[in-house]
C-alpha cells in the first residue's frame, strides 16, 4: 500500500492548495470508498477557484478509493482465510469426537467395538 506523504508532493514543486486539496480528497476517497470511519471533506469554494487545489482534491480521492479498496481486499482475505481453517477445523469429525470427551473416562467403551 504505497501512500503518497506530504513531503514527496512538495519534493515534486506541489504547490500548498495542491497538497491541501490531496489531503481533503483522501480522506473523501477512503470515505466515498466505505470507510465509515473517514470523512467528506473539501472546501467548495477552494474547490471551485483554486485549480491546484481541486487537482489535488481528485487526486487524493483517487488514491484514497484505492488505499480503501485494497485495505478492504486484504481484510476480506484474511477473514476468508480464518473462515476456511475455521470450516476446516469444525468439519473434522474426528476432532470434534476428540473435543467432545475430552476430560471423560472412555477405557470403558473399548467393549462397544465387540
Amino acid at each position: 500500500m504505497d501512500i503518497t506523504a506530504p513531503s514527496q508532493l512538495t519534493d515534486q514543486g506541489r504547490s500548498t492548495a495542491y497538497i491541501e486539496g490531496f489531503h481533503d480528497g483522501r480522506h473523501s476517497g477512503i470515505y466515498e470508498a466505505g470507510n465509515a470511519f473517514e470523512h467528506f471533506i473539501r472546501d467548495e469554494s477552494r474547490y471551485q477557484t483554486e485549480a491546484d487545489y481541486q487537482t489535488g482534491w481528485l487526486a487524493g480521492e483517487t488514491e484514497g478509493k484505492r488505499l480503501q479498496l485494497q485495505a478492504a481486499q486484504a481484510g476480506n482475505a484474511a477473514a476468508q482465510a480464518y473462515s476456511s481453517a475455521r470450516i476446516a477445523e469444525a468439519t473434522d469429525g474426528d476432532a470434534m469426537a476428540k473435543d467432545a470427551v475430552k476430560g471423560i473416562d472412555t477405557s470403558g467403551m473399548g467393549s462397544l467395538s465387540k
